[in-house]
Order: structure tokens, then sequence, then C-alpha cells
């Protein structure tokens, strides 16, 4: 099974436009269940455990994840999905 492989790409709402949301997001398929985990308030090592690789695997998509989404904070990430309908 191929991880990185694109499975969401979604434009935003004009709402979130107006919020300096990305015109277009894609994640990957460990994206996706790195952000469903997060948005659980599962921890860095709670998702390594559950998925399966290291610590800092789990760290580098975070970053990838909050670069995506323009963000800073694990609060700004989860909201922007949920506004998404990413999770």
């Amino acid at each position: 099974m191929n991880w990185n492989t694109d499975i969401c790409t979604c434009k935003p709402s004009k709402q979130m436009a107006n919020r300096n949301a990305p015109e277009i997001i894609s994640l990957t398929r460990r994206e996706m269940e790195v952000l469903r985990l997060l948005s659980k308030g599962y921890t860095t090592p709670l998702i390594a455990a559950e998925l399966g690789i290291g610590k800092e695997t789990v760290l580098s998509y975070r970053k990838q994840l909050h670069q995506k989404f323009n963000v800073s904070r694990v609060g700004e990430l989860i909201y922007k999905a949920t506004e998404l309908d990413l999770i």
C-alpha cells in the first residue's frame, strides 16, 4: 500500500477562503489518519503506537498538516479540518 497517495483534495468554502485557507488542500492517506486521531485527542506517542510508526514520523506528518492548512496550533488545524468536513 502506498501511504503517500493523495486521497483527499478539497476546496475551502467562500467563508474559509476569507480566513486564509489554502485554495486546495491535498492530503495523503496517512495524513488523514493522523488528522483523524489528532481530532480524537490522541498525542504523538499514542498516534505512533496506533499506526505502528515512529514518533518522529508522526511529528513529520503533523508538520506537513500544519503547513498545508497554514496553521501553527492543533486547535486551528482541527477547526479548519472540521470546516472542510474532513473530520
